[in-house]
């Protein structure tokens, strides 16, 4: 068998095969005999089928067999012999494939990229430096007041922070859309949850109102054949709600959690929850910035297989089903965004595994038992959580994030912080 190895480029390898005539005609006449053995065929017994009728019956069926068990096989030991290590399917494409003839094909694929010496130097480092306000607190309480709002029926025109339930359809380029009407919408007007215009378009409508909204697609909209185009909306009111929001008094404090239903302790409470989210913010942008100068000092190509892997579970995970309704238009982001994102996200992680090789560094075990009983207690039962946590696959996940914030924590430890004082908003808002 003759194997020729191109390297495509730092990720890709192109094999041209070859493989002896005497070998595929060995495995051809393993699969007549198999067929010979097997075939049932009226006036013979079975196994009895003289070969050369076997042969003209089945011979197609034969050397197709033998060429993709000769191609997997031949290309199993190319790999092997070769030392490499696919990262995704190859692609096979024939040469010559004949009966009789020797087998040449060509296996592309993707391996990961070879490493020299992972290197970086950290300079200047951002910390952000928060205290969290009363300002912050209220907030946090008002959002929680909005949350336990009940919705009264009101007989008068829908205003301001209303809630109104709706019918509607659109009516794009003349064609009505009635079959894909959405029924019993509730919507919050101010929530700026739909097209532009929407909700505006509704202020002073009451309960049997039927409105037809002339409004326009963003230029940037998720259908790319619908952007910045015209649109109508006919809707139909079907009922105005008055929004009930509760006193914070103490039966509604204890309905939060708080036990006392004094309001000291709940914002003692809140301000422990803030100081959390701070903390987890902080450490997020020290890692971004110390991870972002690991990318500019160590440029790598990428597998394309990787990022399109990556970027499918970002998609996956953002929009786990497709909707073009008009309350859905926070869906607006291309597939090449994704990519750009998967890209970076691939390469970082090939970066850190193989910094974290170089240093001989593993996941600390106990930071990893320590991050499963975090997870864990957020679910009323734990115990199920860690059980279903402890599969193979789980565990090098969480191994994985452990060793991400242990190379984070070594790369950190040679770099000048610099303080920079922030609001919680102003924190909040760098990861929005």
């Amino acid at each position: 068998m003759q194997v020729s190895v191109e390297k495509v480029s730092s990720v890709e390898r192109k094999l041209t095969i070859t493989v002896p005539a005497d070998r595929v005609a060995q495995a051809y006449n393993q699969h007549i005999a198999q067929y010979a053995k097997k075939a049932n065929i009226k006036g013979f017994r079975p196994g009895k089928v003289p070969i050369d009728y076997i042969k003209r019956r089945f011979s197609n069926d034969a050397w197709q067999e033998a060429w993709g068990e000769v191609i997997q096989k031949s290309l199993y030991e190319a790999i092997e012999n070769n030392q490499l290590q696919p990262i995704n399917t190859p692609h096979i494409q024939p040469k010559t494939m004949l009966p009789n003839q020797p087998l040449e094909y060509i296996a592309s694929f993707e391996v990961l990229p070879e490493f020299n010496n992972v290197q970086v130097t950290i300079k200047t480092v951002e910390k952000p430096v928060v205290d969290i306000q009363s300002e912050d607190i209220d907030q946090v309480i008002q959002k929680l007041c909005k949350q336990q709002t009940k919705w009264q029926v009101i007989d008068r025109i829908a205003q301001m922070s209303d809630r109104v339930v709706i019918d509607y359809y659109a009516v794009f380029e003349g064609q009505s859309d009635e079959a894909h009407s959405v029924k019993d919408f509730p919507l919050e007007l101010g929530s700026h949850s739909m097209l532009p215009g929407f909700e505006e378009g509704l202020m002073g409508g009451k309960a049997g109102d039927k409105r037809t909204l002339q409004l326009k697609f963003p230029e940037n909209f998720t259908v790319t054949e619908r952007a910045g185009k015209p649109v109508d909306f006919v809707v139909t009111i079907k009922q105005v709600y008055e929004a009930d929001v509760p006193k914070l008094d103490e039966q509604f404090i204890q309905t939060l959690g708080i036990a006392s239903g004094h309001e000291s302790d709940l914002k003692d409470q809140i301000r422990q929850t803030l100081q959390q989210e701070c903390d987890r913010l902080i450490k997020e942008k020290l890692k971004n910035q110390i991870f972002q100068y690991l990318l500019e000092q160590n440029p790598i190509e990428v597998p394309k297989s990787l990022v399109e892997r990556e970027a499918k579970r970002i998609h996956d995970e953002l929009y786990p089903e497709h909707h073009d309704h008009a309350h859905h238009q926070h869906t607006d982001v291309e597939t090449a965004s994704f990519k750009d994102v998967a890209s970076k996200r691939v390469a970082l992680g090939l970066l850190i595994r193989e910094y974290a090789k170089q240093e001989r560094m593993t996941a600390h075990q106990e930071r990893v038992k320590q991050r499963i009983q975090e997870i864990a207690s957020l679910y009323q039962k734990p115990q199920e959580v860690v059980a279903w946590l402890s599969s193979k696959e789980r565990i090098q996940d969480i191994e994985a994030q452990i060793l991400e914030d242990q190379v984070m924590d070594q790369l950190l430890e040679g770099a000048h912080l610099e303080e920079k004082t922030m609001s919680y908003a102003e924190l909040k808002g760098i990861h929005v």
